[in-house]
């Protein structure tokens, strides 16, 4: 498979017939001045073995000569590879409050509004770093975990509102645990939150949050949204317009005020700082600032596949057909009559191979980047369709084959992965590829809970590739889910036997069970019969004098009007309502 690294400078390729038009009006005006300075009748006397065809065979090797150089700075690729990419960057979660009162339009066009604007403009200018997002209001969720796709990011922050979260209030504290909670434990990585909230916070413990967040040493930066003076919170109907503004228990519309106190006691205690937000500022460059001082780790990220540079090739024919042209002469011989017939085929089969070997790759490998984009958008099943796509126009693509392999694996489908992964694994030659190709049946066959399968796959990537430490710890998971799962069934075994067992004596139980019932059911007779006879006798001795009765009556009746009076001291008791914005 061939594909150029710049592809733009073919163009230049249209040179080549203009050289060739410029030659042949060379040639007409060279033998007109000839003419001019000798006659023509005596050129054949002068230069007997002067041969047109010679000259122009040779001027065909400079254009050929030329194309090829065209070819090699275009930089033609072959094959492809696995590689690794490697980048710098921090962890960084956003904490995006979506309580109610984010509505307020004390900050144009609103806090929220605001709030998402500024979050867009710190995406766009990220590089390197994975980003992740949580809302809160009265509970936190993660909108999306860390990734370094920023353009799916964006997209996820311009669908928040603040029904994202149905519960009502303001719950910083939870949003911060939740950040914590989502931050990934397996890469060292510089780790910060961002804050952006009016910080009306109305519940939870927010300073033992932030206390977890100091101890693990992540820096929490926050964005003050809203104004100390406050701003009433419109109330809008499904066309979006108002109707209200957001009443309190009494009827009174309430009035929400920025509190700075609590989101600069929550920057400072962990390192980070506060900025508040206005209408026409752009505080977030001031974070972005801050963020960029924050030591940078490198990551090491696998790349599915590259490309070998082949520009070697075109270079080593200019240089030889430039050689050709200079040991050439233009005098009339055996060899020009031959270079004359089979030049102008031979130069026709190079251009043809050349155009149709570069509209096949480029073909096949428009597939494979289709399928690589909306594979980066989480959208498998497209990508699927573009793999297959490029596996028809080369079924011998090991990437178009790998990258399939994914797609089903992103779509649990781990069979057809398997199948993918192995089909790839032939045509790959290097160890890296094909330790990769074990890696990933490795990690499907553990999806299946075949784990044994599991561990000889990355046993086998390990062989080919020593050092590759994912390998190594998804061996071990591997290894600690076999061992789970042979004891779980070691248990069963047991629990099988019991019940095997007791089995066995229910079926010895019928015959105990039949005497041991004629022996209860003669002693509840004996004991039926001593009981009749206690009440007869309780009865005529303990008959209650009918005073005693009344007095019993009436303590009763005192004591039901008590239960009564303190049912309506409870009743009467106000019950605190929390915010609901």
């Amino acid at each position: 498979m061939l594909r150029f690294e710049h592809p733009e400078y073919l163009w230049f390729l249209l040179l080549i017939p203009a050289l060739g038009v410029g030659f042949f009006f060379l040639n007409i005006w060279q033998k007109k001045q000839l003419r001019r300075f000798v006659g023509e009748t005596l050129i054949p006397q002068l230069a007997p073995e002067a041969s047109l065809a010679m000259r122009i065979i040779k001027q065909t090797f400079v254009s050929l000569a030329i194309a090829c150089l065209i070819l090699t700075v275009a930089n033609p690729q072959v094959g492809t590879r696995l590689e690794e990419v490697k980048r710098e960057g921090i962890d960084l979660f956003v904490a995006l409050d979506v309580s109610l009162s984010m509505k307020s339009e004390d900050i144009r066009p609103s806090r929220l509004e605001k709030a998402k604007r500024d979050v867009s403009e710190l995406l766009r200018k990220l590089s390197g770093d994975r980003v992740g997002m949580v809302v809160f209001a009265g509970d936190a969720f993660v909108q999306f975990p860390l990734t370094a796709d920023y353009a799916a990011a964006d997209l996820f922050l311009s669908a928040i509102d603040v029904d994202a979260v149905p519960i009502p209030g303001t719950m910083i504290g939870s949003a911060i645990e939740v950040a914590l909670k989502s931050f990934s434990k397996d890469v060292p990585t510089q780790k910060a939150i961002v804050i952006v909230s009016d910080g009306e916070n109305t519940e939870g413990d927010v300073m033992g949050a932030v206390e977890d967040a100091k101890k693990a040493g992540v820096r929490v930066y926050s964005v003050g949204m809203g104004t100390p003076e406050g701003g009433p919170i419109p109330v809008l109907n499904q066309n979006g317009a108002r109707v209200d503004y957001k009443r309190d228990q009494s009827g009174s519309i309430v009035l929400s005020k920025l509190d700075e106190t609590m989101l600069q006691q929550i920057a400072a205690t962990t390192g980070g700082s506060y900025h508040r937000a206005t209408s026409g500022g752009n505080e977030i460059d001031d974070i972005f600032k801050e963020l960029g001082s924050l030591e940078k780790v490198e990551f090491g990220t696998k790349q599915i596949t590259g490309y070998e540079t082949r520009y070697q090739y075109p270079l080593a024919f200019a240089i030889l057909f430039l050689i050709i042209e200079v040991m050439l002469s233009e005098k009339r011989t055996k060899l020009a009559v031959w270079l004359k017939k089979i030049l102008p085929a031979a130069v026709t089969m190079f251009i043809v191979l050349v155009i149709s070997a570069s509209a096949t790759a480029q073909t096949v490998r428009s597939y494979i980047s289709e399928g690589n984009h909306v594979y980066g958008k989480s959208k498998y099943t497209d990508a699927e369709v573009a793999y297959k796509k490029a596996l028809e126009k080369n079924p011998k693509s090991k990437e178009a084959q790998f990258n399939l392999g994914n797609s089903y694996y992103k779509q649990q489908r781990f069979d057809e992965a398997m199948r993918e992964y192995g089909n790839s694994g032939v045509s790959m030659k290097s160890p890296e590829e094909r330790a990769a190709t074990y890696y990933n049946t490795g990690n499907s066959l553990y999806q299946s809970n075949k784990y044994q399968e599991a561990i000889n796959a990355y046993k086998q990537s390990l062989r080919l590739n020593p050092n590759d430490e994912d390998t190594r710890y998804n061996l071990q998971m591997a290894r600690a889910k076999l061992a789970q799962q042979q004891q779980q069934q070691k248990q069963q075994n047991k629990n099988q036997k019991q019940d095997q067992n007791k089995d066995q004596q229910k079926q010895n139980q019928p015959q105990n069970q039949q005497q041991n019932q004629q022996q209860k059911q003669e002693q509840q007779k004996q004991e039926e019969a001593k009981q009749d006879q206690t009440r007869q006798q309780i009865q005529k001795k303990n008959q209650m004098p009918k005073q005693e009765a009344d007095r019993i009556l009436d303590a009763m009746r005192n004591n039901e009007k008590e239960v009564q009076k303190n049912l309506r001291k409870r009743e009467a008791v106000h019950v605190k309502v929390e915010k609901d914005w």
